[in-house]
């Protein structure tokens, strides 16, 4: 790791590549987030959108640091220089965009604003409660942000704005002509209170730091900048994010078709996609690589959502997306393991054939074969009460004294209640009964045997074709891999702007695909041995 203090001087070629950039980046966060407690994440997604040229809404209650971010994120660009302002409804467009010129309309007739120092010369601009703008300041603001423009009497100004950082604490009212604006704002972030005792704490006993100092050699150039922008264009995007954002893009659709739900809550127009792409090549470049991965995606939680309630349902969609290859592959392969089951379950009635063939244990029980979990047993009076076609709710439950999982069908009159009874780790399952013993949950599994019959038959692709070999082959050689390849990805720690908490939502989902992974083996495994 590179530090930076004094006498150590930063190489700077004369076009940054992708390394040396992650490099600056990484050193200049560290110096951004001096003395900033759990707001080192909105200060990383705020240099990240500057850098893209991109805007960023802050939504948070008075006192959570959201004009902190504006003043840090200025620090960043060398002679940067910043405006901030409180907006009110009595706020009117020279407090934002200059006064108007006196001498000017009065010597020449030239209507024409007094800019400096106001938002058409600022780097970084911090506006408070933006949804109390008026009607005419909103309209400014609309062309400022898209296309970087001012008009400021018969001239165009070409505004050097990075990023506009919006604030307040609340969404902006429906049906008030506030959409257009809203829109603008493709990085939405949630600036809450300190949530940690410890960081909380240690905000107390610190010391206030008035003034944070960036090293010279850290500062982003306007040269710079512009290169940059070259470079992030020219960053891939590969097939794969492509396929990853279709997912995304299908279950948003779904989503807008609720009855219950606003279609208007979950609409992303076409250019505010091609801005989180631009986005995501950004990231990718200050990340030091040539094409966006799957690593960048989660930065989308921060970008689509239009309503606070609508939040938990986009980091569905994006973390789910990161698996759909392999859930796609899954289910691809449980479709044809339940297709083997069903068929070979066809044959058995109500009442089974040969119950002899199974053996006993216990007296009254069935042994279920390759329980992952030790040994387990199957109730025999219990077996005939459950169906072939249609799932039968059942318990399972941990026996101490027969040192075995049991298992037990619930129906009308069964002569049994598991409270009664000393239990633990009980819990509810799904029973379908197949020929060679039962399937729990999702998973087939055979009762041992008096002897070992003869079931093998064709099943179809399970069977003549050895489909089960295959879809094994499928599940440890391509998906595990892969899966294992992802976990590893955002195990890195150099993943500059995600949060840990970014990163633990991604686990989750990373850990519900592999119990997933490991389940459908299982079932695939069972149906081979079985069939």
């Amino acid at each position: 790791m590179l530090q930076f203090g004094t006498g150590v001087i930063f190489l700077r070629a004369i076009k940054t590549n992708y390394m040396e950039a992650k490099i600056q980046i990484s050193a200049l966060l560290r110096h951004l987030s001096e003395s900033v407690y759990e707001k080192q994440h909105i200060i990383a997604m705020a240099l990240l959108s500057a850098v893209a040229g991109e805007s960023i809404f802050l939504l948070g209650p008075p006192g959570t640091a959201k004009s902190l971010v504006a003043r840090r994120l200025k620090l960043a660009f060398k002679d940067g220089q910043s405006f901030e302002y409180l907006m009110s409804r009595f706020s009117t467009p020279d407090e934002i965009f200059g006064p108007v010129s006196i001498s000017l309309l009065k010597n020449e007739d030239r209507y024409e604003r007094v800019v400096k120092g106001f938002l058409p010369t600022a780097h970084i601009v911090f506006l408070d409660e933006i949804w109390k703008a008026s009607p005419s300041i909103q309209n400014a603001l609309l062309t400022a942000i898209n296309e970087r423009i001012f008009q400021n009497g018969d001239k165009t100004l070409h505004l050097p704005m990075k990023a506009l950082i919006a604030a307040s604490n609340e969404l902006p009212a429906e049906d008030e002509g506030l959409e257009a604006l809203w829109d603008r704002f493709l990085v939405r972030m949630v600036s809450n209170c300190i949530q940690s005792e410890a960081e909380f704490f240690k905000m107390i006993r610190k010391q206030i730091v008035t003034e944070v100092t960036v090293p010279g050699e850290l500062l982003i150039t306007e040269t710079q900048y512009e290169e940059w922008q070259q470079e992030i264009n020219a960053v891939q995007i590969p097939d794969e994010i492509c396929t990853v954002v279709s997912h995304v893009r299908k279950k948003l659709k779904e989503e807008s078709q609720k009855e219950e739900v606003n279609a208007m809550d979950y609409y992303i127009s076409d250019r505010r996609w091609k801005k989180c792409f631009h986005l995501l090549q950004a990231s990718a470049f200050l990340n030091g690589r040539k094409a966006i991965d799957l690593t960048d995606i989660p930065l989308l939680m921060h970008c689509l959502w239009n309503k606070s309630e609508a939040i938990p349902t986009i980091i569905d969609a994006v973390c789910q997306s990161l698996t759909c290859t392999i859930d796609n592959q899954l289910d691809k392969i449980e479709k044809e393991v339940d297709q083997a089951i069903h068929k070979a379950s066809a044959p058995v009635g109500r009442k089974q054939e040969s119950n002899e063939r199974f053996s006993l244990s216990d007296y009254f029980y069935y042994s279920v074969r390759d329980f992952p979990n030790g040994k387990c047993l199957f109730y025999k009076a219990d077996y005939d009460y459950v169906s072939i076609d249609k799932a039968t709710d059942g318990i399972m439950y941990r026996d101490e004294k027969k040192k075995a999982w049991i298992v037990r069908a619930i129906y009308t009159g069964a002569p049994f209640d598991y409270k009664k009874n000393d239990t633990t780790n009980v819990r509810k399952v799904q029973l379908k009964k197949w020929k060679g013993g039962i399937i729990i949950g999702r998973i087939p599994y055979g009762f041992e045997r008096v002897r070992e019959d003869d079931t093998t038959s064709d099943m179809g692709l399970f069977g003549k074709n050895n489909a089960a070999t295959l879809a094994l082959d499928i599940l440890n050689l391509e998906l595990t891999p892969a899966l294992k390849k992802l976990q590893e990805r955002f195990a890195n720690p150099d993943l500059l702007f995600l949060s840990a908490n970014d990163i633990k939502l991604v686990k989750k989902y990373l850990t519900k695909c592999e119990k997933r992974l490991a389940e459908v083996s299982v079932k695939v495994q069972n149906t081979q041995k079985l069939l």
